[in-house]
């Protein structure tokens, strides 16, 4: 036997055994890739978790010979493939950028605790929930988020509590919006968000925390939110919205999130 497996070794060239070898990798990389797409996205994971579903009833009906069920989920998973790429589009689309900024983005990230932007966020946050200002801080990281940044003004400077906290004032023109930061500046003002979905979110949360919740659903975006009703502050991501009520908690989890 194993001299049969040796000499079966030995028939193949150089050359092949280089293809599988390359072959292998590249089928591995698309894996690893396509679920690190699905885990920075709430409604990927979701997407996912339907997808197996379907496929474990289309084989309890194989395996029971349920003819009609069989032919049903047969055409839904024959167009579902097309269904998910024309309704997921912009989702698809920022995975691939992600895709290709993937070596610099641990760098950028780093960013922000080197050049201390978390203490100038955490401040201004602290600021304004004194002072019952609401505020809408979206801090981009490796999804792109360019669909919403079209209706906004560009702004690309510099980072200060100054220039953060007099955005939100509710006299000046740009407070009604989101604060966009990108690559440790602040990128735009005035951005609308998409509102999540979800009918389980705690009635007292505004159109603030909503849409705060909305993006991070959609992407690996880190966001900040005041509450002028309360002088709350949280910050959502992954789809979850943490409340605190004391900024150095607040900091804490800010550094892991952006670390």
């Amino acid at each position: 036997m194993i001299n049969t497996v040796i000499n079966s070794v030995d028939s193949f060239k150089f050359f092949d055994l280089l293809l599988v070898g390359l072959d292998i990798y590249f089928v591995w990389l698309i894996i690893y890739y396509i679920l690190k797409l699905i885990k920075s996205n709430v409604r990927a994971v979701q997407i996912l978790k339907g997808v197996i579903l379907i496929y474990i009833i289309d084989l309890v009906s194989q395996i029971f010979d349920l003819y009609t069920l069989n032919s049903l989920i047969g055409n839904i998973i024959d167009w579902g493939l097309l269904a998910i790429i024309i309704i997921f589009q912009p989702e698809i689309r920022s995975g691939l950028e992600q895709i290709g900024r993937n070596s610099t983005l641990n760098r950028e990230q780093n960013k922000f605790v080197e050049h201390d932007v978390i203490s100038i966020l955490a401040n201004s946050v602290e600021f304004l929930a004194k002072r019952r200002i609401g505020a809408l801080i979206v801090i981009e990281r490796g999804v792109k988020l360019d669909e919403f940044i079209t209706p906004s003004t560009i702004i690309d400077g510099e980072i200060s509590q100054e220039l953060l906290t007099t955005i939100f004032v509710p006299t000046t023109p740009l407070h009604d919006g989101a604060i966009m930061i990108r690559e440790e500046k602040l990128y735009c003002a005035g951005a609308y968000l998409p509102s999540t979905r979800r009918e389980d979110i705690n009635k007292s949360f505004g159109t603030r925390h909503r849409a705060a919740i909305g993006i991070s659903e959609i992407s690996d975006s880190v966001t900040l939110v005041v509450s002028e009703e309360t002088g709350r502050y949280s910050i959502a991501y992954k789809g979850e919205l943490k409340v605190y009520d004391r900024i150095d908690a607040f900091k804490n989890d800010l550094k892991q999130y952006l670390g």
